[in-house]
């Protein structure tokens, strides 16, 4: 899993260097399909890309169950729950990752900061 973190940390970090020509070139393209997604002003709350932010959201909801089950680590149904979630986030970032290049300097951020609390879980 830090292995993966480390990955998609340095795929978010990259995303800067390459933000360039590329998201110039991806975000005109993207504009005229991005009419019907410009609807969805909630996700502009929190740093505008949907997809993080559904990320952090469940980073946060793994954060808590760890803590809980911290607590009480006897509890099979909470680990089971902490690990299938543990999984999907690793899925989930590593398609995030991919992304890391059309991403905004706010985007890379929130995604980079998640990516933190995320690998800080087992530690």
């Amino acid at each position: 899993m830090l292995a993966l973190t480390l990955l998609v940390g340095g795929a978010a970090a990259c995303s800067d260097d390459d933000d360039g020509g590329d998201e110039a070139t991806d975000q005109g393209s993207d504009s005229g399909d991005s009419g019907d997604s410009g609807d969805s002003g909630d996700s502009g709350d929190s740093g505008g890309n949907a997809a993080i932010t559904e990320y952090c959201d469940a980073v946060q909801e793994l954060v808590d169950k760890s803590a809980e089950l911290t607590d009480d680590p006897t509890n099979a149904d909470l680990q089971a729950e902490v690990t299938e979630l543990s999984t999907q986030l690793g899925e989930q970032a590593t398609e995030l990752a991919a992304e890391a290049p059309n991403f905004t300097a706010e985007d890379a951020q929130q995604f980079q900061d998640c990516q933190t609390d995320f690998s800080g879980i087992g530690g």
